[in-house]
C-alpha cells in the first residue's frame, strides 16, 4: 500500500478540511495514481453526502470512486499538526489521512479491510501520531507490511 516514502506527509498544516484532503491526496496525484477530477471528486462527494470517510475518532480515509479519476491503486499518509474539522459529530477532529485511490471495489475492500486492522492497532496510532518527519511516518506504516 504504502510503496514509496514521497507517500508519508508528517506534521502538514491545513486550514480546513478541504484543503486537508487536497494535501492528503496530493502525493497519489504527484505519483500519477490518481487525476485532479479525482480530487475535485472527494471534496465534490463530501459537500453532497457529508464526510463518509471519517471513520473513527481524529482519522478520515478520502476517497472517492474509480470512474472519479483513479489511475492506478494507492495509498498515501497524512499527518496535520493541528487537527481539522470535517464536520462529522462523533470523529472531529481529524489529525490523520489515509489518502486512497482503488481501481475497482475489490481493490477498495481489500485496502479497507487492511487499513482498519492497521488503526485497530492503539500502539501505532500514538506512534503516527508523534511522527515529525515523513521518513518516520513512512517507516511506521511501511513496516507494518502494508504494501500495494
Amino acid at each position: 500500500m504504502l510503496s514509496h516514502s514521497r507517500l508519508a506527509q508528517a506534521r502538514r498544516t491545513a486550514t480546513g478540511w478541504q484543503q486537508a484532503v487536497q494535501i492528503a491526496l496530493a502525493p497519489l496525484l504527484a505519483t500519477g495514481r490518481i487525476t485532479d477530477r479525482y480530487c475535485q471528486g472527494v471534496i465534490d462527494n463530501t459537500l453532497e453526502w457529508g464526510p463518509y470517510y471519517v471513520v473513527a475518532p481524529g482519522i478520515a480515509l478520502p476517497h472517492a470512486r474509480p470512474e472519479q479519476g483513479v489511475l492506478a491503486n494507492g495509498i498515501a499518509i497524512t499527518t496535520l499538526e493541528d487537527p481539522v474539522r470535517f464536520g462529522h459529530e462523533d470523529c472531529d477532529p481529524v489529525w490523520l489521512l489515509i489518502a486512497l485511490s482503488a481501481a475497482d471495489a475489490n481493490t477498495h475492500l481489500a485496502t479497507i479491510q487492511r487499513i482498519s486492522t492497521l488503526l485497530a492497532d492503539e500502539e501505532l496510532l500514538v506512534q503516527l501520531q508523534q511522527a515529525t518527519t515523513d521518513s518516520q511516518l513512512f517507516q511506521l506504516f511501511h513496516s507494518r507490511n502494508v504494501q500495494e
